[in-house]
């Protein structure tokens, strides 16, 4: 059995062949010299000249860099989690969500900031006559550069591991982490400069102020642009995975992409533009937007979990799963319940029941891949899934009790303990005759 081989392997050897772990590797070192590159840019004073003068502008000091992260965090720490918990059908997805975040905090930002720089220079009119020089790059290359250097990495991901991305809110909680990753970086750059601009120049007021104004309105007014807009590219891509016609697995994400595009020109234009007593009507008209995707988003949510249910019972039907694995696997609730209880008994039997789940609950989407017509010959993926969840199934806490949830495993000092029976945990072998062991066919469509 091919589970049954993995799980035999010593962890170290498990972790060197995973190639998540290089990923995640090359990331944080990308990560940390794009970053280091970033900080000598804007650390370097800029040597300026004015009415034949020359002069310097000093660089931003470490001191305003710390300040500002200390500003910037809260918003990527909420955000992040509002996301990943979007994303609540995967599980021991820790890889996939650090490596879209440090994309969209290092690779997509350093790009960013090249590019628009140059753009920049284009638009420039000399003489500086043209009223809108300021805000002209914000408006006409900035959404479309920062956009873009954001959603490459879910077209990547879609080109190396199309049969997992086939859930919306997967590619919605992916496309959301690497626009937080972005606005995280862009907020330490924004803070960091109100600051030292407020330390060197005496008519900008009190620092602490000045910082304080712009996180309050990047940080907590204006915090779901970036999020809102490369939403747009990860709901378009999803239509795109999940659909049967060409001509829509390329339209949609397209469509997508330039929805988030225009978003983004009318956010950055309307900012530039529009006069700030004003703002008012436009950004409630910004939340409408966001209330709208956030209850297509829970309605997808709850669609899921009947998909799940629903094509899981399939194979409960074909013998290959117990009848309450449908109803346990489909309900967060119990989802949650199981790897509580897991906990209670250690990290091994909490990883075992993560590693059920998620094996589970990709059995699903193949499942409803499959009878969309999007993939073809997953039959050998099928069995290799059902062979892991039944490697794990002695080890994992895989059944929720019914109505009364099964009690956690307590510690021998905790009084009236209750200890759970091997049956309970799923240490139980499967009722006989619940699979076949002569031969494998999958469930038909």
């Amino acid at each position: 059995m091919a589970g049954s081989i993995t799980t035999q392997r010593p962890w170290w050897r498990r972790l060197l062949r995973n190639p998540w772990t290089w990923i995640v590797l090359a990331s944080l070192i990308a990560s940390a010299g794009l970053l280091y590159s970033q900080y000598r840019m804007f650390h370097a004073d800029t040597p300026v000249t004015i009415d034949g003068k020359k002069g310097v502008i000093p660089g931003i000091t470490m001191r305003s860099f710390t300040i500002a992260f200390k500003y910037a965090w809260p918003t990527a720490a909420a955000w992040s989690l509002l996301f990943i918990w979007l994303d609540r059908f995967r599980t021991r997805h820790l890889a996939v969500w650090f490596t879209v975040f440090a994309w969209g905090g290092a690779i997509a930002t350093t790009v960013s900031l090249h590019v628009n720089t140059w753009m920049s220079s284009l638009l420039k009119v000399e003489g500086g006559v043209d009223p809108t020089q300021g805000a002209g790059p914000a408006i006409y290359s900035a959404p479309f550069v920062e956009e873009l250097c954001k959603a490459t990495v879910l077209f990547l991901l879609a080109a190396f591991m199309r049969e997992k991305l086939t859930s919306i809110v997967q590619t919605v909680s992916l496309a959301g982490l690497s626009a937080i990753g972005f606005a995280f970086i862009e907020n330490i750059i924004y803070y960091a400069r109100a600051d030292n601009y407020a330390r060197i120049t005496i008519a900008a007021g009190d620092p602490t102020e000045a910082v304080r104004r712009q996180a309050f309105m990047r940080g907590v007014v204006t915090s779901f642009g970036h999020p809102l807009f490369t939403t747009m590219t990860g709901i378009g891509l999803a239509l795109g995975l999940r659909s049967r016609s060409r001509l829509v697995r390329i339209l949609a994400p397209v469509t997508g992409f330039m929805g988030a595009v225009i978003g983004h020109m009318a956010f950055n234009g309307t900012l530039s533009v529009v006069p700030e007593d004003r703002l008012k009507t436009y950004w409630f008209v910004a939340l409408g937007i966001v209330a709208a995707i956030v209850i297509f988003l829970v309605i997808r949510l709850f669609r899921e979990g009947r998909m799940v249910r629903n094509r899981l019972g399939d194979y409960v039907v074909m013998g290959w799963l117990t009848p309450r694995d449908p109803i346990v696997l489909s309900a967060m609730r119990r989802r949650w319940w199981i790897g509580f209880v897991a906990l209670s008994y250690g990290l091994r039997t909490w990883w075992a029941t993560l590693g059920f789940m998620r094996a589970a609950t990709e059995l699903a989407y193949l499942r409803d891949a499959e009878t969309r017509g999007i993939v073809e010959g997953a039959e050998a993926r099928q069995k290799a899934l059902l062979d892991r969840i039944e490697a794990l199934r002695p080890r994992a806490v895989t059944e929720s009790a019914g109505a009364r949830p099964v009690p956690p495993h307590l510690p021998s000092w905790w009084p009236r303990r209750r200890q759970i029976g091997a049956a309970v945990r799923g240490f139980a072998p499967p009722p006989s005759g619940s699979r076949p062991a002569a031969s494998w066919a999958p469930p038909r469509p």
